[in-house]
């Protein structure tokens, strides 16, 4: 009888340890904070444009800018955009009648796309839209441990920020993978604006990507 209770304890014990264990996610503990923190350190990054289009619109030099729907039912499959120049592209050989999901073309810029669902109504803040796609889908949230950056996946991208603006020359960074545009037979290493380089992936593979980084106290 002694020997099934102490099992029993045993077991119960093991159980707590590895809900605890699941329960404790650091990233998604932390990355909101370190988010809020660079925008709340340099608040010329966010235009609430939300009253017009539904967007909050992060840039750094007014040119590529990642939109963010404050209500993701209101912005159908557009729920966070990734928006930049076309013509550096095309002048690397991107043909735009060829490119596929996650991508479109509106005037002369191109848009990263990425869909996250209805969400659970409108946001006041774009760090509460921003991470609404985290509570469709936690795998879209990552933590690029080289670099010190948290992330969250677009369908053909990423938006990376540091985890520490003061330790970090890389306080933001826009990433496009570079597979897909080089399928196309777009010169990816030619794109003005934008650095090729190959990353280690969360799984531990190399991708090539194409980067846009910003230091912020240097802007």
């Amino acid at each position: 009888m002694k020997k099934i209770i102490a099992a029993a304890a045993v077991l119960t014990l093991i159980t707590a340890f590895l809900a605890g264990c699941s329960g404790t996610d650091v990233v998604l503990k932390y990355s909101p904070e370190s988010f809020k923190n660079i925008v709340g350190k340099y608040p010329s990054l966010v235009t609430d444009n939300t009253l017009d289009d539904h967007y909050y619109y992060l840039t750094v030099d007014k040119e590529t800018t990642l939109k963010i729907s404050h209500d993701y039912e209101l912005t159908g499959a557009d729920d966070i955009v990734l928006k930049t120049p076309l013509k550096p592209f095309t002048d690397a050989g991107l043909d735009v009648s060829k490119l596929g999901s996650g991508y479109k073309v509106s005037d002369d810029m191109l848009l990263l796309t990425a869909d996250y669902g209805n969400g659970t109504g409108m946001k006041d803040t774009v760090a509460d839209s921003l991470f609404e796609s985290v509570r469709k889908d936690r795998s879209v949230l990552t933590y690029h441990q080289k670099l010190d950056h948290y992330g969250i996946k677009l369908t053909a991208g990423k938006f990376e920020w540091a985890k520490d603006y003061t330790k970090n020359d890389k306080d933001i960074v826009f990433v496009i993978r570079a597979k897909p545009l080089k399928d196309l037979g777009v010169k990816v290493e030619n794109i003005r604006g934008w650095t090729f380089t190959t990353v280690q992936d969360t799984d531990g593979s190399n991708v090539d990507v194409l980067l846009k980084a910003y230091d912020l106290d240097a802007k």
